[in-house]
């Protein structure tokens, strides 16, 4: 009899136990569910999935990122959530998977801050240039507080909320045909291909060159045939058009740096159960950190690949790359203030200043729509894990105690 209230003790401590850890939205089985009802997440991007670099076939990150969500998403919603990746531009270009996210044709893309800021101009912020000196600064701002904000006020006012966020390739740096270049007054007279992106011309402008805007296909030969001298692309880009055939200087004074970022549809993501959206923002965190660090690992590459080519590298010295900053930073600024407004531009300077310091930042990353929510996703495993340890540890000890008193009744007769 007391071995019977001994088994059923500790199986109703297990019991508690795998509920409790059940109902944590990261590893769930359907019939453990309210409802078994099933969802597609088509993302659109359009990257290849691999790319050639240095000549190694490597995981393109925007791609990384995309299949890193779908494995934990597929494998945590207990088969509830089914994510289809369209890769290559197969629906289109950036701008395209963009507009058919907001539309929910999609449900989630991939796209960079040059085409959201066409449709949210207060994003143009992150194209102040010289403002980070490495990726930590930019991936703090990224996940600052202030940031987490602004993005929330664009899920607001487009109806897409941010998943995960990264570089683009890394810093972008200015190669050209004609010269070294060590300081700004070396920009001077040179034709620089550049993005047709406002801030992006008034930077290299105000260092004396003219910015001329050209399509990407279209600049391998306009740099053959000397249209333009020059171009600004980080490390990956140049290695991938075969830049280094046509250039024969390159200046890492990494003016800026893109960001790239999963969205996600805001009525699909508020149609999904609490449990389901718990996982796919853990899910946007996984992607995250997995686009960051094959951007990282791949410009690393990329650089050793131009070395190898033969194309001249130059690193600025902190004094020459001030030249640069002094030029050219406060014209743009002055110039985003006249777009977006003082409130903002000063508001985002500040957030970088603190995110040079290692404060402000959200808690697990500026992705999704409030800081509450993301923490709560990345708390709830923890919390919920703790408690049904609790439990059936308390279950054991109970079970333990009452079995240990009944020995001892049965020495006393």
């Amino acid at each position: 009899m007391k071995k019977n209230i001994v088994k059923r003790m500790l199986s109703l401590g297990m019991a508690i136990g795998l509920l409790l850890v059940s109902n944590t939205g990261i590893t769930v089985k359907a019939e453990d569910n309210k409802s078994d009802e099933t969802y597609v997440i088509k993302i659109a991007n359009s990257n290849t999935p691999f790319t050639n670099i240095n000549g190694q076939d490597v995981l393109d990150a925007v791609n990384a990122g995309c299949y890193s969500f779908k494995n934990y998403v597929e494998q945590n919603s207990g088969g509830r959530i089914t994510v289809e990746i369209y890769d290559s531009g197969v629906l289109g270009g950036s701008s395209e998977g963009l507009s058919q996210c907001m539309q929910n044709v999609v449900q989630a893309c991939v796209t960079g801050d040059g085409e959201l800021s066409t449709l949210y101009p207060k994003l143009q912020v992150l194209c102040v240039p010289y403002l980070f000196n490495n990726r930590i600064e930019f991936y703090n701002t990224l996940d600052s507080v202030w940031m987490a904000s602004l993005f929330e006020d664009m899920r607001m006012e487009l109806g897409i909320r941010l998943m995960a966020s990264s570089d683009n390739g890394g810093f972008r740096s200015i190669s050209n045909n004609t010269r070294e270049i060590k300081t700004a007054a070396d920009l001077k007279g040179l034709k620089i291909r550049s993005m047709e992106i406002p801030a992006y011309t008034t930077m290299l402008e105000s260092m004396g060159a003219t910015a001329t805007p050209i399509a990407w296909a279209e600049l391998y030969t306009s740099l053959q045939t000397g249209v333009v001298d020059g171009q600004e692309n980080p490390p990956a880009n140049v290695l991938n058009g075969s830049l280094q055939e046509v250039q024969k200087y390159y200046t890492l004074d990494q003016h800026s740096i893109s960001s790239l970022v999963l969205m996600l549809n805001d009525s699909f993501y508020q149609s999904l159960p609490e449990d389901l959206q718990q996982v796919v923002t853990m899910g946007g965190i996984v992607a995250q950190e997995s686009m960051r660090g094959a951007n990282c690992a791949n410009e690393e590459l990329a650089l050793q690949g131009l070395k190898e080519s033969g194309m001249a590298i130059y690193i600025p010295s902190e004094e020459e790359k001030a030249t640069f900053q002094d030029a050219s930073q406060e014209p743009v600024l002055k110039w985003l203030k006249g777009e977006i407004g003082d409130e903002y531009v000063d508001g985002f300077m500040t957030a970088v200043e603190e995110a040079k310091a290692g404060k402000g930042i959200a808690a697990a990353g500026a992705a999704s729509v409030t800081v509450s929510e993301r923490a709560s996703a990345g708390n709830a495993l923890d919390t919920r894990l703790a408690a049904a340890c609790i439990v059936a540890g308390f279950s054991v000890l109970f079970a333990i105690f009452t079995l240990v008193r009944g020995k001892k009744r049965e020495e006393q007769f």
